[in-house]
């Protein structure tokens, strides 16, 4: 367990904020260093790579969004689960642009030679969620998978599109904009759970 003030923690947020912004490819090692106003060797000490650090930080957005998930009570039934699970996404849109940035990055820097995806069991969760559902029973993972990812796209892209929405359509319409996003997302996901 990290002590309070590790520094693997520091390194971390500031990895985590930097990926958010630049992506994995705008983002070196010795900037992070610089930032965190230490080595590169530092950071290579807790992260063997730059690979090994983009990992980490995709591991703790996987954690923390399977937490949110799990953090529900157990004896709400599945759909219930889900229902709010994309309504609190929804909801907090206007108030996660950095993470939604990491996931959609996360998304967009995939290098299939890396065989590395810690957003896999975050979406891999959901499905076995949906699968337990009684209108959804039976129905292939890669259908139930796909309806959830375009929920989930929808959200992050309203998510990491604030600026340009603020320059669009002032921030007033945006935040309408944002409401309309929850009440779609609540409808649509209701619609999933009940089969349609």
């Amino acid at each position: 367990m990290a002590r309070k003030d590790d520094p693997r923690d520091r390194y971390l947020n500031i990895a985590t904020r930097k990926f958010a912004e630049q992506g994995f490819h705008g983002v070196s090692l010795a900037g992070l260093a610089r930032e965190a106003g230490v080595s590169k060797q530092a950071f290579l000490h807790f992260y063997a790579s730059k690979e090994k650090l983009y990992g980490a930080v995709l591991a703790r957005l996987a954690d923390d969004l399977c937490a949110d998930l799990e953090r529900f009570d157990r004896d709400e039934t599945a759909d219930a689960r889900l229902i709010r699970h994309f309504e609190d996404l929804a909801k907090g849109a206007a108030h996660k642009e950095a993470t939604a940035r990491l996931v959609v990055r996360a998304l967009l820097d995939s290098d299939p030679e890396a065989q590395m995806w810690p957003m896999k069991r975050y979406l891999d969760m959901l499905v076995r969620l949906a699968q337990v559902v009684p209108a959804l029973a039976g129905r292939p993972a890669a259908d139930l998978g796909m309806r959830l990812f375009q929920m989930m796209g929808a959200i992050h892209y309203v998510q990491i599109s604030q600026t340009a929405m603020d320059g669009m359509f002032g921030a007033q319409e945006r935040q309408l904009m944002e409401q309309e996003l929850v009440r779609n997302i609540s409808a649509e996901v209701r619609m999933f759970v009940a089969g349609r």
